[in-house]
């Protein structure tokens, strides 16, 4: 799960143009936290995160209840938070270089900071599902792919040489066979999990992208659209009336930050929809 930009949305993979549609969910508002946020993410619990304007992280309950928080002013801005284990949330510091390794209930597991080698800078980190981390190397335009405890378990090749294209990305989630880059001008890069790029998905300029599974979740255009590997085109799960700037998928749950605040809905199926 995890979690970071807007009219009709392309995708040239050999599938097909994607048209605002109509929405294959049912939303019913559970409720809503007021809380100001500047981002969110939800876990397969529904658990909610939100990062404040002061970089405190808190997390709120399935029912919006207000459980643990967690902040360090040392460290700076915190850009990034990934629940895709909520035994294990990993926070990203990138002035510092510093990552956090939080327990479920906001405790400190264990930090690591990536500094020490100056031979390096770390600009997008992210969970890995088969356990360790992903994270991407700007100065040298590689991805490595790290152990629990921060070590290198292997490194790709400089993805230009890859490419054939300079990259500037923004955004990076992983799921078991793949890792997935945001690049605003390239769209999503896909690679394998031993770090060869593979393709891209041009889908233009998205506010914020999830993986689950084979099931990559994006936001463009006021719609939160999906695409399955093994299906030819987009589908138009929700659109909103509002400006949404960032929504995160549960277990039949979506959470969306807007201007707001923060909307929980919850999933209903077709007889409960009616």
């Amino acid at each position: 799960m995890r979690f970071k930009l807007l009219a009709v949305l392309f995708l040239f993979f050999g599938f097909s143009k994607a048209e605002k549609g109509i929405a294959q969910y049912k939303l019913q508002q559970a409720f809503q936290i007021d809380t100001p946020a500047v981002s969110l993410s939800i876990d397969n619990l529904n658990n909610v995160y939100l990062i404040t304007p002061t970089d405190q992280l808190l997390k709120y309950s399935s029912a919006g209840k207000l459980l643990w928080n967690y902040s360090n002013k040392a460290f700076g801005k915190l850009a990034y938070v990934d629940v895709t284990d909520p035994m294990r949330v990993l926070l990203f510091y990138p002035a510092i270089q510093q990552a956090v390794v939080l327990n479920n209930n906001l405790n400190e597991i264990t930090r690591f900071n990536f500094a020490h080698d100056a031979s390096l800078f770390i600009s997008l980190i992210a969970t890995a599902n088969s356990n360790g981390f992903w994270v991407y190397d700007q100065l040298n335009q590689q991805i490595w792919k790290l152990t629990n405890q921060f070590g290198n378990e292997l490194q790709s090749v400089n993805l230009y040489q890859q490419t054939g294209f300079p990259l500037q990305p923004l955004a990076m989630h992983a799921s078991d066979q793949f890792v997935y880059i945001y690049d605003f001008k390239q769209g999503l890069l896909k690679f394998d999990r031993f770090g060869n790029y593979l393709t891209a998905l041009k889908t233009g300029l998205i506010s914020s992208f999830q993986v689950k599974g084979d099931t990559i979740f994006m936001v463009k255009d006021q719609q939160w659209n999906c695409y399955k590997s093994d299906e030819t085109g987009i589908q138009t799960l929700a659109v909103f009336d509002e400006k949404v700037l960032q929504v995160g998928e549960g277990n039949k749950r979506l959470a969306v930050l807007t201007n707001q605040g923060v909307k929980i809905y919850s999933i209903l199926n077709n007889e409960e929809g009616k």
